[in-house]
């Protein structure tokens, strides 16, 4: 693997160290400890405009950008770490998905200043169908994330139907903080997959002009398991982020944001025979993904008639997978076999979207009475395809497997929200209510040269009202109430109502996945109370929540073909065969709650925790296998000086129950026998289930003076094995082993490892 070349950049460093190095302000502690302890939190998520989080009628979990720099995240699936309330799957060149709550993949809507990301492509069967996942952002340049827990159609229509990822990027006024220039560079290294990472941020103010630019260079591996038994693999990534505001006066300004990220995997598999050693096969993959986001943002608080206060979004985004697989194995040929070269695969996954959202606010009324009316209306016109080569190097011949019809998508929506203030604003009551149409029309000609039914390709459009209604109550001046009921949407994806796939399974197993043309769309009614409490040392937040979803949208086998023997000679094995498709679940409930605390038991020293269950089961009383175990997490930070510069400490223990809530597939109806041998169908049923583990984490955070920045940490300190059920959620034990050789040390998370980072600023 190629290692990133810093040495002279750590002459620079060492250099800059010894001549720059200041003497630190006595009263640094104190202002550190400060601003840990009184921080206004400000969300957009609840309402699209900011507000603060007491004012939101659910459970908004905020990751600040202290949080993001203590937690020394290197990648989308590290940043959650800390957070029991969502799971993740993937993470360090493996394709990325979020769970709220037992509901995930494309049903949780995310947006990243202002842009709605990639749709996730992937099959549910995982490793061998991996697909395109949806947390390719560069998580250096990120000032918050938010995450609305419950469905949010009201305010984001379809795609919230589990709740919303709202990622936003720093501007330049950030850096600046009312200098006119600023200047710094970063490196550092990641143990989790050897990763080594360099970049830089320099933000300027000029006439009106406020402009940002970073960039940011990481090179490592694939995520590794704890035996490090993983293939060989080079991972790089390369991303910019570019922002240039211009302020015509001191209420209104436009902002243009460039937003590229390219990263780039090489993976060499090897497998070996058990007894001789010698090398059976090998694939070599090179998968290269580009994302490319821009928008063009006008924001005014200049008070109108109809409005106090406006943002206009006009957006586009791409999303390109590219995917080269070299198969090499046994060629048959005289005088002797040969190896070789024996087959090629190409990939390809695009995800285009251009579109125009919009949010304005205006406020009616006084002080002890009055509305927060928010409206708007956003468009988007977008395209999917999934398009796959095979070839023959040594016949010539090439296949085009149909996977699903390139789909063009318009979405049209529009929306209101009421949010009325009473009793001198201890009571707040909200009521909303969105009108969306969708509309997915798929290349008919497309599924026609490939043998399709036209028929089954026509345009599904469908429109539906989503409602809301929820209330704040202030108990006293630190303690609120709240509850809401908020309505959730879904249209299928192309991939789920058109797609089909051919799963290489192992040599005697082929998965297809079959259309279902019939598929519907999802709905969701959740129900959520809860209770903040905000006092001087001790914040805390209690929820309580209840889901019940409608043709919620799972997967199925439909039938299964036994191994057999093909007449003739020689005899040729025909692997056996199982078949799949997408299906509507009649009803699906979920329920549960969440609890975090944080206290500060001394100026200094502050304790923090967070725990996470939910229940959910379908229609026939059978456990939902999307669902995580009971979790939590457990923390202490320790703020105090060295040598007169600001220091932080931290400990954190990340735990979770074991997972025996799983409902076994019905991949087989009665035990599976071929050539005499039978092996009983529990075996091909089973779905993984995992044990219960607590980790621990240190951090260690050193401002050395106005310039230097050193942060370090080890992780999964006492080298525990484990495995993150979201890494195994549903899947099938005898298809990810068996078949495809991955055994459950395949899915475990790393063991130790250590993470370090300096910043320097000009």
């Amino acid at each position: 693997m190629n290692k990133l070349k810093v040495s002279v950049l750590a002459i620079a460093v060492s250099t800059a160290l010894n001549a720059q190095a200041q003497e630190a302000k006595v009263d640094a502690q104190s202002n550190q400890q400060a601003n840990a302890k009184v921080q206004e939190v400000i969300v957009i998520s609840g309402s699209r405009m900011e507000q603060e989080i007491e004012q939101v009628a659910g459970s908004i979990m905020v990751i600040d950008e202290d949080a993001i720099e203590k937690s020394m995240s290197n990648d989308f699936g590290s940043l959650f770490r800390n957070e029991s309330a969502v799971a993740v799957k993937g993470g360090a060149g493996k394709p990325t998905s979020v769970t709220i709550r037992g509901i995930g993949g494309n049903r949780v809507m995310m947006v990243k200043d202002g842009v709605r990301v990639n749709n996730q492509y992937a099959s549910p069967l995982g490793p061998g169908a991996e697909g395109t996942g949806r947390g390719l952002t560069e998580v250096q340049s990120l000032k918050q994330v938010e995450v609305v827990k419950a469905a949010a159609s009201t305010m984001y229509g379809s795609d919230a139907l589990g709740g919303v990822v709202v990622m936003r990027t720093k501007d330049a006024s950030d850096y600046l903080m009312g200098d006119d220039y600023y200047v710094s560079l970063n490196t550092g290294y990641s143990g989790i997959n050897n990763e080594y990472s360099a970049g830089f941020t320099s933000a300027a103010a000029y006439n009106g002009f406020e402009n940002l630019l970073t960039y940011q260079h990481r090179t490592g591996e694939e995520l590794p398991n704890y035996y490090d038994t993983q293939p060989d693999s080079d991972l790089v990534q390369d991303s910019v982020l570019f922002k240039s505001k211009y302020h015509f006066n001191d209420y209104t300004s436009v902002q243009l944001t460039l937003d590229y990220l390219e990263q780039t995997l090489k993976r060499w598999e090897y497998e070996f025979d058990d007894k001789t050693g010698a090398l059976d096969e090998n694939i070599d993959t090179n998968r290269d993904t580009q994302v490319i986001n821009g928008a063009l943002q006008l924001v005014s608080s200049k008070p109108t008639q109809m409005h106090d206060s406006l943002t206009v979004t006009a957006y586009f985004g791409k999303t390109e997978q590219l995917e080269h697989r070299d198969y090499f194995g046994t060629i048959k040929a005289k005088p002797e076999d040969l190896y070789g070269l024996n087959e090629i695969r190409d990939y390809s996954f695009e995800d285009e979207r251009i579109g125009i959202n919009s949010t304005f606010s205006k406020y009616i009324g006084g002080d002890s009475y009055g509305h927060q009316i928010t409206y708007g209306l956003d468009y988007e016109f977008s395209t999917m395809s999934r398009h796959r080569e095979v070839n023959d190097p040594i016949t010539g011949d090439t296949t085009t497997p149909f996977t699903f019809a390139t789909t063009d998508s318009q979405r049209l929506g529009v929306f209101v929200q009421d949010d009325v203030t009473l009793l001198d604003g201890d009571l707040n009551l909200i009521a909303g209510l969105r009108y969306d149409y969708f509309d997915n029309t798929p290349d008919q000609q497309q599924a026609i040269d490939a043998g399709k039914d036209p028929a089954d390709f026509q345009s599904m459009s469908d429109s539906f009202w989503s409602p809301k209604l929820g209330l704040v109550y202030q108990l006293s001046d630190s303690v609120s109430v709240y509850g809401q009921y908020a309505y959730g949407y879904k249209m299928p994806t192309p991939d789920q109502k058109w797609g089909e796939l051919e799963v290489d399974a192992g040599s005697m197993t082929d998965v297809l996945i079959q259309a279902n043309y019939d598929l519907e769309s999802e709905q969701s009614h959740t129900w959520e109370i809860g209770v903040r409490g905000n006092h001087s040392d001790t914040n805390y937040e209690l929820t309580a929540f209840y889901t019940q979803a409608k043709d919620f949208i799972d997967w199925q086998y439909v039938s299964f073909t036994p191994p057999s023997i093909s007449p003739g000679w020689p005899p040729v094995m025909v692997p056996m065969e199982f078949k799949y498709q997408y299906y509507n679940r009649d009803e699906v409930i979920l329920y549960g709650a969440e609890a975090q605390i944080n206290h500060w038991l001394t100026d200094s020293i502050e304790l923090w925790g967070n725990i996470s269950y939910t229940y959910g089961e379908d229609e026939n009383g059978d456990y939902l296998n999307s669902v995580s175990p009971l979790k939590g997490n457990a923390g202490a930070n320790w703020y105090t000086d060295i040598a007169d510069m600001e220091a932080d400490f931290g400990a954190v223990v990340r735990w979770a129950d074991h997972m025996s809530r799983t409902n076994d597939i019905e991949l087989a109806q009665e035990d599976i026998c071929a050539m005499g041998i039978c092996i009983p169908k529990e075996q091909f049923n089973e779905v993984y289930g995992t044990s219960g583990y607590a980790v621990m984490d240190l951090t260690f955070g050193l401002r050395i003076d106005d310039n230097w920045k050193l942060r370090a940490g080890v992780y999964n300190l006492f080298d525990k094995e484990y495995i993150d059920y979201a890494d195994v959620a549903g899947q099938s034990v005898f298809l990810l082993g068996a078949s495809m050789n991955l055994d459950k040390e395949d899915f475990t998370q790393p063991g130790r490892y250590f993470n370090v980072s300096v910043n320097y600023q000009f």
